[in-house]
């Protein structure tokens, strides 16, 4: 007999803690999405991800990008790509080990810091509106803690 649990139950679907979790994640990138492409800014939010990890740390190796990121080496690889094309990006043999790469932005790289960083921080003004600082820390915590053990489950 299926636990009761409110963490385990998957049906129906509006009772199901993991799918109003998806549902709000779907929501949200939807919206970014819209928020973006209104900007013209020409970024996805796939593509602000990696930019975003290059913002804080300059010469990430596509691996690090992708583990901080949470994305496949497949799917960091297409966007690295798409980032290069654009001019955003530059991939150079890393100097410890030729056969590896790491990423640099480009002067156009960095000018996108600012502008992107606005839309993003502006459109989760008014996501999160109605939440106390408490309430944030808090979906973060849980959040971090979900990710940990799901994170437990591929070692």
């Amino acid at each position: 007999m299926p636990s009761e649990s409110p963490y385990q139950k998957s049906f129906p679907l509006n009772e199901s803690l993991y799918y109003q979790i998806v549902r709000t994640a779907m929501h949200m990138k939807t919206g970014l999405y819209r928020a973006l492409y209104n900007s013209g800014l020409g970024i996805t939010p796939e593509q602000w991800s990696v930019l975003s990890c290059l913002w804080e740390t300059e010469g990430l190796s596509p691996h690090e990008i992708g583990r901080r990121t949470g994305r496949d080496k497949f799917t960091i690889s297409r966007i690295l790509k798409l980032l290069e094309k654009k001019g955003l990006i530059l991939k150079k043999p890393d100097p410890r080990d030729k056969r590896r790469n790491s990423i640099h932005l480009t002067s156009s790289g960095q000018e996108l810091q600012a502008p992107l960083t606005r839309v993003v921080e502006e459109y989760c003004s008014t996501v999160f509106q109605d939440l106390t600082t408490d309430e944030i820390a808090y979906l973060q915590r849980v959040h971090e803690r979900i990710i940990a053990n799901i994170d437990r489950l591929s070692t």
